[in-house]
């Protein structure tokens, strides 16, 4: 399998972000690491292993990215507005640094797709819904879309901006994003086992709002089999991203 890993210092994120990435040529998904952690997650957890015959047929390449949860979401500070701050520096980060990188490595104009379990699955959906002319598509595994669950009973506009139960609620259903989310591949997938029960009030949430507003996400509700950890999102990766490719 082909690997190499690059870093630069971020000047939205104030400090050296890596990205891993595995494979030679295909379908380019940037890939979120679980929260608290960085880019080394998906192999530190076996997503690479269990996606090796995708990367190593050239069926698609892997851009694994650092994450700075630790300045916005699992801050212990009491500058909460710094927190959410960073939160949107974040999405600056990977709409202004990763994609241009992402593009460049693809030599040409790609539109990668965003696929993370969990925290990486929250990060996934708030750039695609945000800026959906970027990229070709999103999977989630086990997200919480709603931001407001991370910073308790504060509330500002980046934390809006950041929560799409909340910017989707209010989104015109003229707006021409509408028509654009619709031309895209969304797919969100929650399980109903172990852990499951602590996002998935969001997951219902988001439908309802999605629903209503004609946007077509592709929703996917598991059995109690599949449970909030990587036992499960291996297969689950496996099932959407053959039917992606």
């Amino acid at each position: 399998m082909q690997y190499k890993e690059v870093s630069w210092y971020s000047p939205h994120c104030n400090r050296e972000m890596r990205i891993k990435v595995y494979g030679h040529y295909g379908v380019p998904f940037i890939c979120f690491p679980c929260q608290d952690k960085q880019s080394d997650d998906f192999y530190n957890n076996g997503m690479i292993d269990a996606l090796s015959d995708f990367i190593n047929e050239g069926k698609i390449k892997l851009f694994c990215v650092d994450a700075i949860d630790d300045e916005h979401v699992s801050s212990h500070s009491w500058d909460r507005a710094h927190a959410t701050y960073m939160l949107d520096q974040y999405h600056n980060y990977i709409v202004e640094e990763v994609v241009p990188f992402v593009r460049f490595e693809q030599g040409g104009n790609a539109y990668p797709y965003l696929f993370g379990c969990s925290m990486g699955a929250t990060h996934a959906a708030i750039n695609f819904f945000r800026r959906p002319e970027l990229f070709s598509g999103f999977l989630a595994l086990s997200g919480n879309y709603d931001l407001s669950f991370s910073f308790s009973d504060y509330f500002d506009s980046n934390v809006y901006n950041n929560s799409p139960v909340h910017f989707l609620e209010n989104m015109d259903p003229n707006h021409p994003y509408i028509d654009l989310y619709n031309s895209k591949t969304m797919i969100i997938c929650i399980g109903s086992g172990a852990f499951e029960y602590l996002v998935s009030y969001s997951n219902d949430w988001l439908k309802h709002v999605t629903d209503r507003k004609g946007i077509h996400v592709w929703y996917n509700f598991w059995d109690n089999n599949a449970i909030h950890d990587w036992s499960s999102w291996h297969y689950e990766a496996r099932y959407f991203i053959s039917r992606i490719i």
